[in-house]
């Protein structure tokens, strides 16, 4: 059985696993169990919210699925349930269309960060230029001011972020934006749009943050392991 059987798929708002619709069960509860093993601490003294998809369990294997998750990764699950939910098509209106012509919009949004392909771009994004991508998008060195990164999917910066940054232009809200030091100009994720205070308060040493959209209000916060 390949490890890409079972997918886990994490966002702000819990966790989603995919399961193949061909594959035996106990073979999954053994990938589950694997993939559980190898994210380490994710799962410990977590508080989550779990649905699944893909292929249809009883509710027997449910709640076997239900108990290795809890026992092997000591994670707290508030709720476990089918992901029944059909994916949202995006409207796409010839104001939108006529702005952003570099991009094919796609039909239905962008979600996870698993989810897709991903460009990796390796060097500075200096001022002037503008990394645009359909899909995941991770830069691996900074974006200076006057930079621009823009991504239909999410948007991860392995240095300092201090340019112009997008995320999920093709307006998925659940697209995030993660850098080791953010500081952007104007930060957008969707069509919700913020920008640093015009006095900004003195930063101690940099630590990555993530940016993500609750209830159409961006919020930053720092993104460490947990101890």
């Amino acid at each position: 059985m390949d490890e890409n059987s079972v997918v886990f798929k994490g966002s702000v708002n819990g966790l989603t696993i995919i399961l193949r619709q061909e594959d035996d069960f106990q073979a999954i509860i053994r990938q589950v169990e694997s993939k559980i093993q190898s994210a380490g601490r994710f799962f410990k003294d977590a508080t989550l919210a779990i649905k699944y998809r893909g292929r249809k369990l009883s509710r027997e294997e449910e709640q076997q699925l239900l108990k290795m998750i809890t026992e092997k990764g000591g994670a707290k699950v508030k709720s476990f349930e089918e992901d029944t939910e059909e994916p949202v098509k995006i409207e796409k209106s010839p104001e939108a269309s006529a702005s952003k012509p570099k991009f094919r919009m796609r039909s239905y949004f962008f979600k996870g960060i698993e989810e897709g392909v991903a460009k990796f771009h390796r060097g500075t994004v200096r001022s002037g230029q503008s990394i645009d991508f359909d899909g995941n998008l991770v830069v691996i060195g900074d974006v200076n001011p006057g930079g621009q990164v823009v991504a239909t999917g999410n948007v991860i910066v392995m240095g300092a972020l201090r340019g112009i940054v997008h995320a999920g232009a093709d307006g998925n809200k659940e697209a995030v934006i993660v850098a080791f030091n953010l500081q952007p100009t104007q930060l957008r994720i969707a069509d919700v749009i913020t920008r640093p205070p015009d006095e900004k308060e003195p930063k101690g040493q940099p630590v990555p943050e993530i940016a993500y959209v609750k209830e159409d209000i961006v919020y930053i916060e720092r993104y460490l392991p947990q101890k």
